[in-house]
């Protein structure tokens, strides 16, 4: 069990908080490059509750700077993208993505004032259609190479969702296994085969019969391994939980590829899920996709789900009958929505009652806590990165497939595991 306390740790990301302060230590998405066009106007974003405004300058350079101006407070993401930088409209005040002030028009002539005023600037990276900012103290650890951030644009494919609950809450989900054989069960065969969660030829597995689970402990965070045996072979998914905030699944590509799941705070009650899908051996399939995706977003709108606590998600009592056990259609991005919003803004987890299935949830949370604990002792929390070459991400490999041996479960998970180049 977890005290309220810890509880509260784990999920309060405000500025100052010490879970807040974890998850700025590490590289985190806060936009999709579509976001941000070429010659596009300023974005305003809340990060962690933090108002921040996000601009590419005049040479598509990417500022993120906090969105009050430090001369006198106007709201920055209204300013005008020239002179270098951002110029606030009210004054005329620039600043480079640096956030070193440039001009101040006026100001006496000769006088060095904007030499001195440097407004608060985060570090900016693109990958695979996101941006990632460091919103940490100090020196940014490297940034993550993940396999499916060096992939071609067509390998991949960028959902972005909208979630009315703590980012834990939905993180947790991601990591825990068993609930696939419930919450994303078909009732049909007819319907197993077009499920648009999964194009994954072992879906029927997945779904049936209960898993064993063993963990390693990993630099990055957990791997996890969830066996269901089918006579001397046995089905394996291998998944990674990466600290503080990323789990890295299996999904719609099945074993050719993976997908990846960042949730980042908007506020303590409220987060943006970032969910990518990757195709290791080719173009991914585009369409399909955008078709599921518009399942659980109304297209056109910002982020707006089609169902809702307020409709009670469209639950169907007669499908739940013969056609999908939750009664709440197709969509697994629907059906973890759903239950981890129905949870509350942030769940109590001095309430809970836990098993063995919350195995990685558990270990999860304790990885968490030690990077909460060694901040505050003044250590560096695990997982950030420093070498260049574990900044490949090498060690995460995402397996859904059926091995000859149960017994030796383990043997050639990395066979696949081709890195993109």
């Amino acid at each position: 069990m977890f005290t309220k306390a810890e509880n509260d740790l784990m999920t309060l990301t405000a500025p100052g908080t010490p879970g807040g302060k974890l998850l700025r230590a590490y590289w985190q998405p806060v936009a999709l490059a579509s976001d941000l066009p070429a010659n596009g106007a300023p974005l305003p974003l809340t990060i962690m509750s933090e108002e921040l405004v996000l601009f590419r300058d005049e040479f598509g350079r990417l500022g993120l700077m906090p969105i009050n101006c430090p001369h006198r407070g106007a709201d920055l993401s209204y300013g005008r993208i020239e002179g270098g930088g951002l110029r606030c409209v009210y004054h005329g005040w620039v600043f480079d993505v640096t956030g070193q002030c440039l001009e101040q028009p006026a100001e006496p002539r000769g006088k060095q004032f904007c030499q001195h005023v440097r407004h608060t600037a985060y570090p900016c990276r693109e990958a695979a259609g996101m941006i990632f900012a460091y919103l940490g103290e100090g020196e940014p650890p490297l940034f993550p190479e993940h396999e499916v951030l060096r992939a071609k644009p067509e390998q991949v494919h960028i959902w972005k969702f909208r979630e009315n609950c703590n980012y834990l809450q939905a993180l947790e989900g991601d990591i825990d296994p068993f609930h696939l054989n419930f919450l994303h069960k078909a009732l049909t065969s007819l319907d197993a085969g077009a499920a648009p969660g999964t194009v994954d030829q072992f879906y029927e597995f997945y779904v049936n019969g209960t898993p064993r689970m063993e963990i390693d402990r990993m630099d990055f965070g957990l791997r996890i391994f969830t066996i269901r045996e089918l006579g001397e072979r046995a089905y394996l998914r291998v998944t990674n939980y990466v600290g503080p905030n990323l789990a890295i699944v299996a999904g719609p590509t099945g074993d050719d590829g993976y997908t990846a799941l960042w949730h980042v705070p908007v506020t303590d009650t409220l987060h943006i899920k970032y969910m990518v899908n990757f195709k290791r051996s080719g173009p991914i399939n585009h369409e399909m996709l955008r078709k599921v995706y518009e399942l659980h977003v109304i297209p056109g709108t910002d982020l707006q789900n089609r169902r809702t606590r307020e409709n009670r998600y469209l639950q169907d009592r007669e499908e739940m009958k013969d056609r999908w056990f939750a009664g709440l259609g197709p969509s697994f991005s629907v059906h973890d929505n759903f239950v981890t919003e129905s949870m509350g803004p942030i769940y109590d987890r001095s309430k809970e009652r836990l098993g063995y299935s919350d195995m990685a949830v558990v270990a999860a949370r304790r990885f968490i806590l030690q990077g909460i604990a060694d901040m505050a002792a003044g250590k560096e929390p695990q997982g950030r990165i420093h070498d260049p070459q574990k900044a490949r991400m090498d060690d995460i490999v995402v397996r859904s497939y059926l091995v000859s041996d149960k017994a030796n479960f383990r043997q050639g998970i990395h066979d696949r595991a081709v890195a993109a180049e």
